[in-house]
């Protein structure tokens, strides 16, 4: 055939086909923003043709559950709900987020390479919509394993943890259709396979001073490290904070988030009390979430102690690149896919469902910003605030008023009083430096907070209220 007609056919083709999946019964309810009502029509037509399913010769799909589960390697079960829940934004509305077991992002799986990962995906019976699930750190073929499960029913899956890296999880639609929606609106989390033979020792390379010449000065650091877990994303939202299809396609961001919230890790009326005195006096330009009663969504800091290796598991979830920088600090290295990509570097980027490992030692006590170097993506959310060490007097001295000063100077950071925000902090692995204490923060149900209060973490709007009146009487 004459490739200008060739061409012409396969167009025309597509366009067929992309009326008969996503024609205006299908894509006017998205672009009008409607998250939660779900057209049949077009549904039974991509069950008529076999659905958005990539089809893979049977040679590359993985053997049933049974097999790999009485393999001998070792099995890490990782169970999910697909549920939908109303979840607030900064703005102090809500919007209508589809969840991985009512959190955004959801939970972190954590293995060792060679593991098998035994997953289960269940749809309540009163849930709105199909959902299914693609992990990319799976090798298996998509058809049968990723395709929507039925309301009311459970989806099983199994794979070998063959590739060490940090892996995007996501719901994969009702068989690729409405994908965007369900990822946007909340449907994503990370896998973290952690190499065979463990992580590598830190190398920082300075320079010395040595008989009046400048030499340089490699300091190795051990491989374990203090860790932590964070995801880039977009809100594209209708006033009635619905998903806003429109705005996803042109690349109208309502609000940037960092695991889940936009300015979620910024002062709040804690640290204003401490620092000022006054719980109404803001620190940071930005600061939503301030007050006590919004619980696990109040905004929490970040602390680090300086001079010790922090390890940062980074994925990039959303639609748009993520140039990941940390204000005040060099990337000390920068690790992909178990491969070593930079060493000393400001800046890194990431595409969609892009990730990466970052190696990081603060050298100063101070104040350092994590954010995603698009200064949209910074003033819309993406700005992650760290205290290294303890270099902030007046938190000092109130610390010492209020009797708990002792654990912050054990820690080497405000996390000896405070703790650091549980959603920010992946499950253990080998290499982990535990944290000295974890504190409730989430984008998650009361269901999934009050889970973490019993796991340990402290709820601060009961704690500090506590302390102060311990000490005041």
């Amino acid at each position: 055939m004459n490739r200008r007609y060739s061409t012409i056919m396969t167009v025309a083709a597509i366009a067929v086909m992309g009326g008969a999946l996503f024609g205006s019964s299908f894509t006017a309810p998205l672009n009008a923003g409607s998250t939660m009502e779900v057209e049949t029509s077009p549904l039974a037509k991509v069950a008529a043709m076999g659905g958005l399913e990539l089809m893979m010769p049977e040679a590359y799909a993985a053997g049933p559950c049974s097999d790999l589960l009485d393999s001998g390697r070792p099995v890490v079960n990782f169970d999910l709900t697909g549920v939908s829940v109303d979840l607030p934004t900064m703005t102090g509305s809500t919007y209508s987020a589809m969840t991985f077991s009512e959190q955004v992002p959801g939970p972190t799986l954590r293995v060792t390479q060679g593991d098998v990962v035994h997953m289960t995906l269940t749809i309540p019976g009163d849930e709105v919509t199909q959902h299914g699930n693609d992990m990319h750190a799976s090798q298996m073929s998509s058809k049968p394993y990723m395709g929507a499960v039925n309301i009311g029913e459970t989806g099983e899956y199994c794979f070998i943890a063959e590739v060490p890296g940090v892996f995007k999880y996501h719901c994969s639609g009702v068989n690729i259709a409405a994908m965007d929606q369900h990822v946007l609106s909340g449907m994503y989390g990370i896998t973290i396979v952690d190499p065979l033979d463990g992580y590598k020792r830190l190398m920082v390379e300075k320079t010395a001073l040595q008989g009046g010449e400048v030499v340089k000065d490699k300091k190795f650091y051990d491989a374990d490290a203090l860790e932590f877990q964070l995801q880039y994303n977009q809100l594209y939202l209708t006033d009635a904070g619905t998903y806003d299809m429109g705005k996803m396609m042109s690349h109208s961001t309502s609000q940037t988030v960092v695991n889940g919230q936009a300015f979620g890790y910024v002062p709040n009326g804690i640290h204003n009390l401490l620092m000022f005195g006054d719980a109404n006096k803001n620190i940071f330009l930005a600061q939503p979430w301030n007050s006590m009663d919004l619980k696990q969504y109040q905004s929490q800091l970040l602390f680090v102690p300086t001079d010790e290796h922090v390890r940062f598991f980074i994925e990039n979830q959303g639609n748009e690149p993520v140039y990941w920088h940390i204000v005040g600090e060099i990337l000390d290295r920068v690790t992909q896919a178990n491969r070593v990509q930079a060493q000393g570097t400001e800046t890194w980027l990431l595409g969609g469902s892009q990730n990466m490992i970052v190696d990081v030692v603060f050298d100063e006590p101070g104040i350092y910003a994590a954010v995603n170097h698009d200064y949209a993506a910074i003033y819309s959310g993406a700005a992650t605030i760290f205290v290294a060490g303890l270099p902030l007097d007046p938190v000092n001295e109130a610390a010492t008023s209020l009797g708990v000063v002792q654990g912050a100077v054990d820690a080497g950071s405000y996390a000896g009083v405070l703790g650091n925000p549980h959603d920010a902090v992946p499950p253990a692995g080998a290499n982990t430096i535990a944290h000295p204490a974890l504190n409730v923060h989430c984008l998650c149900t009361d269901d999934v907070a009050n889970a973490a209060i019993e796991n340990g973490a402290l709820p601060l709007w009961e704690v500090i209220p506590a302390v102060i009146a311990a000490a005041q009487g």
